[in-house]
């Protein structure tokens, strides 16, 4: 049954959306989460591991990982699979990364092209390598799907096929204006007011929030998710995910009076294998070069044979990431270009926000831990 009021209603039923509703609704707070489809969409597998080139992120995704943990232990889907992650690039290119792993006490080795080339011979490397083995892939609908479960199941209400279209500010709260509802769960309802709110809807935050704050523009990319084979035995069930940090500026320097290479591509692709023992190939351009990314294949993939097949794109938006809150207004932004992958720990710091807004006092023994300022890269700005 719908509720009158709501403690915290959340706007944005996507991974970072239904991840805080799940951690607010387990915190005991009366919660309804609002979202546009009626069933997560089905975008395969996202990529996760601990160390980003990006220290912020790297300290997101350290605490995502307990939260990972958490929500496979407590709902009892397995969720993520860690197969470790080889990252390989310039030495330049990479430097950020090393240097992120370092500072935070990430374990990783440290391998050359022809080293690395040894134990996965199915890819070829790029100069330097940086292996994670606290890295893997995560089914990105079941886990959006589980977070809204276990939301339910501390008490949310899920109202999917409703779509926010504004968000306004209250003396006491807010009210965030609906239409298209679904009749089985709100009938009739074009509001729902609550004593603070979330919007984690992705590029929509910003329309929904132009009264309040100004959000930084993001932008859409595209990945196109090739299926492969690999025609070299992979040890184990699954080989390594992989990324490929193309880099020609870098690449050449390291070359010196040799210049760049002749076949250096433009651009570089990620890939894991699915639990068939297939293998995805992902390429994060505009349009997909099919001539151009056999040559790709040819050159770095020399174990694999992509299948002639129609390929599926997933359009994701990448742009600032802020976590942040402006009064009774918490804005998650930023993520969707990460899929998954932050999400538990995402959900966390939103909920967490949420609760500074109702004035909740913190349970941590250090609060500073978590505060939002590590994870806000841009700070919100009231509109005029």
């Amino acid at each position: 049954m719908a509720q009158d009021r709501y403690d915290v209603a959340v706007v944005g039923g996507g991974a970072t959306g239904s991840a805080t509703a799940w951690a607010l609704a387990r915190s005991g707070h009366r919660v309804v989460l609002v979202e546009e489809r009626t069933s997560p969409a089905d975008s395969g597998l996202d990529l996760v591991r601990l160390g980003h080139a990006d220290p912020d992120r790297t300290r997101l995704a350290l605490l995502t990982h307990q939260w990972w943990q958490i929500l496979e232990q407590e709902s009892g889907a397995e969720l993520l699979t860690l197969t470790g992650c080889v990252e390989h690039g310039p030495v330049e290119a990479l430097r950020p990364l090393v240097e992120t792993l370092l500072v935070s006490d990430i374990p990783f080795e440290y391998l050359t092209g022809p080293e690395a080339s040894l134990r996965w011979p199915w890819l070829a490397f790029d100069d330097r390598v940086v292996v994670q083995p606290v890295a893997g892939v995560a089914d990105a609908g079941r886990t959006i799907l589980t977070c809204q479960e276990q939301a339910a199941l501390h008490g949310a209400e899920i109202r999917r096929g409703t779509r926010a279209v504004r968000v306004e500010r209250l003396d006491d709260g807010v009210r965030v204006h609906v239409a298209g509802a679904n009749p089985e769960k709100a009938a009739g309802c074009a509001t729902i007011e609550a004593a603070a709110v979330v919007v984690a809807a992705g590029p929509a935050s910003a329309e929904l929030l132009a009264e309040i704050v100004e959000l930084p523009s993001s932008r859409p990319v595209r990945d196109h998710r090739t299926q492969g084979a690999s025609t070299e035995p992979v040890p184990g069930d699954r080989g390594p995910a992989f990324v490929h940090r193309v880099d020609a500026v870098a690449h050449g320097a390291a070359r010196g009076p040799l210049g760049p290479d002749d076949g250096y591509p433009v651009d570089g692709v990620r890939g894991y294998h699915e639990p068939d023992g297939s293998l995805t190939v992902v390429s994060r351009t505009e349009d997909l070069d099919r001539t151009v990314l056999d040559e790709y294949v040819a050159a770095w993939l020399p174990g694999v044979t992509l299948a002639d097949q129609p390929v599926p794109v997933t359009t994701r938006h990448d742009g600032p990431l802020v976590l942040d809150r402006l009064g009774r207004v918490v804005v998650g932004v930023g993520l969707g270009v990460h899929g998954v992958a932050f999400a538990p720990g995402a959900g966390h710091v939103l909920a967490t926000l949420a609760e500074d807004a109702l004035g909740h006092a913190r349970l941590y023994d250090d609060p500073e831990a978590f505060d939002r300022a590590p994870f806000a890269l841009t700070a919100l700005v009231p509109t005029p």
